[in-house]
């Protein structure tokens, strides 16, 4: 009785047009949508995630590195509406994407997530700060060794796969990239430690 009492009220919050859209655009059924809707509730009572609470967020999921740089990136992606705060309907389409996208949308959205200027490809820079992002990420910050291997791995691919020799990478050529080479798959989507 006490879940329908908890469904009922989250019903009254999250409207039933407002699930049949998000229904719509995501893969989520109405109850996951629901359940998703009351743990955002619990976490941001106004319904609004700041980029504050994000970054918390991260650093309490990945507790041995320094999330900060990184989910500062993620949240300015989630945050499609360029408000400065995460509404539930973003979080839910984020979540969506990150629990039930396909390889090829998840390559796109790490592409839109490194691409720091917007401007369509990834530079030896912007690649660069993608690395150390990640170490940073996953307490690995200060390990030059790794960073270089890293590089080298990755280079080694673009001389490869940058397919008109711009020396800069394309969304195209990153997802071939990363859909061939499991290493640099791994290293560029750390995942919620469970």
């Amino acid at each position: 009785m006490g879940n329908k009492s908890t469904a009922a009220q989250t019903r009254a919050t999250l409207t039933d047009q407002q699930i049949q859209n998000l229904k719509q655009q995501s893969r989520m059924s109405e109850e996951e949508i629901i359940k998703w809707f009351q743990g955002f509730q619990k976490d941001c009572p106004d319904g609004l995630l700041t980029q504050k609470q994000f970054v918390q967020m991260y650093n309490r999921a990945f507790p041995e590195g320094d999330a900060t740089k990184f989910a500062k990136r993620i949240f300015v992606t989630f945050d499609r509406d360029n408000s400065g705060k995460i509404d539930f309907d973003e979080f839910l389409l984020a979540m969506d994407l990150m629990e039930k996208g396909n390889l090829d949308e998840k390559l796109k959205y790490a592409f839109q997530l490194y691409d720091f200027n917007k401007d369509g490809v990834l530079t030896h820079t912007e690649i660069e700060n993608i690395i150390k992002m990640v170490l940073s990420l996953r307490g690995e910050g200060g390990n030059e060794k790794l960073k270089q291997e890293v590089m080298q791995h990755l280079n080694s691919f673009i001389s490869r796969f940058d397919e008109n020799k711009d020396m800069v990478i394309s969304q195209d050529e990153f997802c071939s990239i990363c859909s061939k080479d499991k290493y640099l798959r791994e290293f560029l989507s750390p995942t919620f430690s469970t």
